[in-house]
């Protein structure tokens, strides 16, 4: 190939790559000293939800998923209609994949579901501040030691929280819609769009089909 065809290709292949997205500045910063707004509760809770997925190589299709939280125990298990468990694990300070079967033993999948699901249904540490971007959207952001959440705070009762890396790089969102029903003080969303950029990028809508707090055996 003559060397100006190859510098042509080489300049279209790197105008049609997709530029990273870095996260925002914020004006009129202020400390905050109370967490942002969750998606769900803190404490001892189940959630069923119906999952749409969508991931790398044309692999697409609907599963059911529970999610228990126990103090600081996330039990997650990934299952067709009929029953059939496709992924399960349990996460504290460490994750203990119990069953993968493909395409969700891909390589770094289980550690990236579990950070989803750690942080849609937890809340995140570090420092909190409020400001606000340059399209005047406020936002709570919470800077901790793996990366930085910001939430996008909403009339409506809703938020949408987008994850960035600890050099500000985009990795992945959460937005949150139908938010009508109250449990343990926080008004939960009966539909989630998850939208993962790394990882080879995959996609969850999760459809809320039930929520129940778990009572204590004494």
């Amino acid at each position: 190939m003559p060397r100006c065809v190859l510098l042509s290709v080489l300049l279209l292949l790197c105008c049609c790559a997709p530029r990273p997205v870095l996260m925002p500045q914020l004006d009129k910063v202020v400390p905050q000293h109370v967490s942002c707004p969750a998606l769900f509760p803190r404490g001892d809770y189940q959630f069923v939800h119906l999952i749409n997925f969508s991931m790398p190589g044309g692999n697409h299709g609907s599963a059911m998923g529970v999610t228990v939280l126990k103090g600081n125990t996330i039990h997650c298990v990934l299952m067709t209609v009929e029953g059939l468990v496709l992924f399960s694990a349990d996460c504290t300070d460490t994750l203990q994949v119990n069953r993968a079967v493909p395409p969700f033993d891909r390589p770094g999948f289980a550690q990236g579901l579990m950070a989803d699901i750690r942080t849609i249904f937890l809340q995140p540490r570090g420092d909190t501040i409020t400001g606000q971007a340059d399209d005047t959207t406020r936002i709570c952001r919470v800077a901790g030691r793996s990366g930085i959440v910001d939430t996008l705070l909403s009339p409506s009762g809703c938020s949408k929280k987008l994850f960035y890396s600890s050099d500000h790089h985009l990795q992945r969102v959460i937005t949150a819609a139908e938010c009508n029903r109250e449990l343990g003080g926080v008004r939960i969303p009966d539909q989630l769009l998850l939208q993962v950029f790394t990882h080879g990028g995959y996609r969850l809508e999760m459809h809320l089909v039930s929520a129940e707090q778990l009572l204590s055996v004494k």
